[in-house]
């Protein structure tokens, strides 16, 4: 207090507030696009001040708040949340001072607008797809972008959706942007409309039109030589097709898609080219080499085709002559043979003489006199012909093929005499008186001198004289004289001569000689006999036989067993398979045709050369012979019509017994290393053949497939009852060829399955390459969609040395983290088995 009371004093605090201006301004962000990423928009606070001069962190402390896909920090920084729909946003924070008045605040608000990204689908021309195995494209969306990024396809914020707009009929556009198309779809060039959007904002899209090139297959006729069809039946071929290929692998004829239609370009005539592929070639078609021109055309593409020119080989009929030797002829009257060409053959079918199709021509090379043969193979033999064994050669050649398809053979014509009527020839009895022999007389009687022919006197040329019922001391001359040997005892002496005439020996007659004798002195030794047998043998015309019979064993000499060494034989027959030796035995020569035979032979006594006789041996010459037939089937038991290592062929056995005697223990073997042969030994009658006892199974190797085929023969052997063993090695159609049985293969085409999901449920879980395994000098290089080597290997077989999705390149990616789903791209070397390279390429998509 002033004045009175200056103690009277009192204190007080004054407050002053010195309170900043603050001012927070709004802020606004514009066009600001949505990104996979979280975006950092800016600073709230940058335009933002403190008593007029900018806020700084040391002075302003901002609240941290989120409103929407906006967030800001304490620091004033804007964040935009990744992928955030376009459209307009705002957020309002709070600024406050930092110090002394930390109540000194100032709100604005920040107001973003999200546009959209920019979405690019990019037009691709896609690299050729076969239109007939069909397959799967790289994504479409493989150069899309989406804000400059190259798209990723899928349902998840910042990826796209693909949607078909316009596919043609046979593509389909699937969700990851791949086309499909399917197996034999025409070539050609196909657009592909579709958009990609993005998921976030699906109203932000882009359409393009990308070009799918599907290409035709490659197609390949090949020439065919076919087997050999026998003209004089005709047939069918295999399928000209055979080797066709399309696209590598074999043709199938037919209408649907994936087949090829065949069209006759040029057919010779006699042959029809069918619609199968296979020709038929007609009965009676004259041998030769027929050029067939056809071509093959793809069903699914039209004007895909091919042209080429086979060739079908008909062959010869064949052809057979045998010899024959006919029926006894009467010399004496004539007459005709049966058909020397009734057993030959054309083709396994009895000729017919006839200058038209399906006949033979017949054609006389040596005939002799007194024997003609006839234009239907029958001999006439003229009337007085000698007796004998006369060789006929002849020529038949098939009318079809008159100059090449001949057969030339001898036949023998029996020519003998027979009596045509009782007491033609008749001998009569004889008395020679009686006479004494110490005076030198001789009988004065001759017995032809009363013998008659047709009551005629007797030719003693026209007949045989020989002794009956012989007396030992008479000798009966050649001439039909009478001796009676010195020293003959005083007596009545008789024997009986038989007379044949020499035309037909079996036209005789007999008659006796009386002769008495006086003033005998030592008996002469009698005179001699020749008795011959008939004789019956089994002979083998394969290998011949040496001495197979001797045909003494049942003459007489006197009335004991000759000596072989007091006589001469002949073989007067004359037959070239026949030799007489000199002590009876005949021998029969190698490679003679079977057949029975007749051959007549002389025994004459060497101490008289005009005492003899004639026999006859009758011999079946046996000729056992065996044909196989061996075919061979494919069996596809997993059904994927190529051949894989352990499927099976089947092999089947046809057994003929061509010879002309039975055979036992048939039985076959197959050298086919592996092959199993099943069926017991059999017994087959002449002409008998068996289709259902042999049969054989094969597993196929490896190896085979990669040689292409499956090569062999088998052999066939058995024997006669005699023991002689025969034995033939099989072909493949015919009885009397011997070609090896060929099956081909198809197993070693390449083929790429360019799609794998490697997913652990051991399902399409590797990437396989068909028919590689064929071809172990490869290599396999797979590479990502930036050009770098994942995966590099040699001698991929599909199984241990296989791409499974894991990266083996020769790069720093790791080979042990698998790869991320997505296209890759691949190319396979290999050298084939003619060592010519090649070379495969393309896309491959994998999955999990």
């Amino acid at each position: 207090e002033v004045g009175a009371n200056p103690s009277n004093c009192d204190t007080a605090t004054a407050t002053v507030v010195v309170k900043g201006t603050l001012d927070a301004q709004d802020d606004n962000y514009s066009a600001v696009p949505s990104s996979t990423a979280a975006v950092t928009v800016g600073t709230v606070t940058s335009n933002d001040t403190l008593n007029g001069a900018a806020v700084t962190a040391s002075n302003t402390d901002v609240t941290p708040i989120r409103t929407g896909p906006l967030s800001i920090d304490s620091e004033g920084v804007l964040t935009l949340d990744a992928n955030t729909v376009s459209g307009s946003y705002s957020i309002t924070y709070q600024l406050c001072e930092v110090g002394a008045n930390p109540s000194n605040c100032d709100t604005a608000t920040a107001t973003v607008v999200v546009g959209q990204p920019i979405i690019d689908a990019v037009a691709e021309t896609i690299a050729s797809i076969n239109g007939y195995t069909g397959g799967t494209t790289p994504a479409l969306t493989l150069n899309d972008k989406l804000n400059g990024a190259a798209v990723v396809v899928g349902t998840n914020p910042g990826e796209v959706k693909v949607t078909p707009v316009t596919v043609p009929t046979g593509l389909t556009l699937n969700t990851d942007g791949t086309v499909t198309v399917v197996p034999n779809t025409p070539a050609g060039n196909y657009d592909v409309t579709y958009k990609i959007c993005e998921v976030t904002n699906p109203g932000n899209c882009d359409e393009v039109t990308s070009v799918i090139v599907v290409s035709q297959p490659t197609i390949d006729a090949v020439a065919e030589t076919t087997a050999s069809i026998n003209g004089y039946t005709g047939g069918t071929t295999p399928a000209l097709t055979l080797n066709d290929k399309l696209n590598g692998a074999a043709v199938v004829v037919g209408t649907n898609p994936g087949e090829v239609k065949v069209t006759p370009v040029t057919v010779p005539s006699g042959l029809t080219l069918n619609a199968d592929g296979t020709v038929t070639v007609a009965a009676n078609t004259a041998a030769g080499n027929y050029d067939v021109t056809y071509k093959i055309c793809e069903v699914t593409n039209p004007t895909n085709c091919d042209e080429v020119t086979s060739t079908i080989v008909v062959g010869k009929s064949i052809i057979t002559a045998l010899t024959e030797t006919t029926d006894a002829i009467n010399g004496r009257v004539g007459g005709t043979t049966y058909s020397l060409v009734k057993n030959d053959l054309l083709n396994g079918v009895a000729v017919v003489i006839k200058n038209s199709n399906g006949g033979v021509i017949l054609t006389s090379i040596n005939v002799p006199a007194g024997l003609t043969l006839n234009a239907d193979g029958t001999v006439k033999v003229d009337a007085g012909t000698p007796v004998g064994l006369y060789e006929v050669e002849y020529t038949i050649c098939e009318f079809l093929n008159p100059t090449t398809n001949c057969a030339s053979v001898k036949s023998y014509v029996l020519v003998t005499g027979s009596a045509p009527s009782a007491g033609l020839l008749k001998a009569n009895d004889d008395n020679g008186g009686t006479i004494d022999t110490n005076k030198g007389e001789k009988p004065n009687v001759n017995v032809f001198k009363n013998d008659t022919y047709n009551g005629l006197p007797l030719d003693p040329s026209t007949v045989i004289l020989t002794t009956v019922v012989s007396n030992p001391n008479l000798i009966l001359k050649a001439d039909g004289s009478i001796e009676v040997k010195d020293g003959t005892p005083v007596g009545d002496y008789e024997l009986t001569y038989q007379i044949c005439e020499v035309l037909s020996t079996d036209n005789c007659s007999q008659a006796k000689v009386k002769v008495s004798v006086e003033n005998s002195v030592d008996p002469e030794p009698p005179v001699s006999e020749i008795v011959l047998g008939n004789d019956t043998a089994v002979a083998d015309g394969i290998n011949g036989s040496l001495e197979f019979i001797n045909v003494l064993d049942n003459d007489f000499l006197n009335e004991k067993p000759i000596n072989s060494l007091d006589i001469i034989i002949t073989n007067i027959s004359k037959s070239p398979y026949f030799e007489f030796n000199s002590d009876g035995t005949v021998n029969v020569k190698p490679n003679t045709p079977g057949g029975n035979y007749t051959i007549a032979y002389q025994v004459c006594e060497k101490a008289d050369s005009s005492n003899c006789s004639t026999g006859m041996l009758n011999v079946f010459v046996e000729v056992p012979e065996i044909a196989l037939v061996k075919t061979a089937v494919f069996n596809d038991e997993n059904g994927n019509g190529v051949a894989n290592a352990g499927e099976t062929i089947t092999y089947r056995f046809v057994v003929t017994n061509t010879g002309n005697v039975p055979l036992k223990g048939v039985m076959i073997t197959d050298p086919l290393v592996g092959v199993k042969v099943f069926g017991q030994a059999i017994d087959l009658d002449v002409n008998e053949s068996n289709d259902t006892n042999f049969t054989a199974e094969y597993k196929i190797t490896q190896s085979d497939i990669n040689h292409g085929s499956v090569s062999n023969q088998a052999s066939v052997k058995g024997s006669s009852a005699r023991g002689v063993v025969v034995e033939d090695i099989s072909d493949d159609a015919s009885i009397t060829d011997d070609k090896p049985t060929v099956l081909g293969l198809t197993g070693c085409v390449i083929k790429v399955f360019n799609a794998f999901s490697p997913n652990g449920d051991a399902k399409n879980s590797r990437f396989y390459i068909q028919g590689l395994e064929c071809y172990p000098k490869n290599t396999v290089e797979i590479y990502n969609r930036w050009g770098v080597l994942v995966f590099d290997i040699d001698r991929y077989n599909n199984e241990d040395r296989v791409f499974t999705g894991f990266s083996q390149g020769r790069t720093t990616i790791s080979e042990t983290a698998g790869l991320p789903v997505g296209t890759y791209f691949y190319i396979i070397k290999y050298v084939d088995s003619d060592s010519n390279p090649h070379e495969l390429s393309g896309y491959l998509y994998l999955n999990k």
